[in-house]
């Protein structure tokens, strides 16, 4: 069963929000990413994050890991999100 929650973050001296819906796999946790603006889909390198371990958030296909802000932002709050329930 899915789980769903949201984020808030900041990017360009914004406040945006994200809503994050969770789907466990037999190989990783698998974080999807549906964002009130849509204009800012273009500059992620995905619309799905994976936490293969604990603690290590990545985006899916992406190549490098050489986030721009509004990635870092985005793995920052899920990240946040995610250690804030385990404590």
């Amino acid at each position: 069963m899915a789980r769903i929650f949201s984020i808030e973050f900041t990017y360009n001296g914004a406040v945006h929000h994200a809503m994050i819906t969770v789907r466990e796999t037999p190989f990783h946790q698998e974080y999807r990413i549906s964002l009130q603006e849509a204009e800012l889909y273009g500059q992620l390198p995905s619309d799905r994050i994976i936490c293969i371990e604990p603690g290590n958030f990545i985006f899916a296909n992406s190549s490098s890991q050489q986030y721009n802000d509004l990635a870092k932002q985005i793995l920052a709050a899920v990240a946040g999100h995610i250690h804030k329930l385990q404590h």
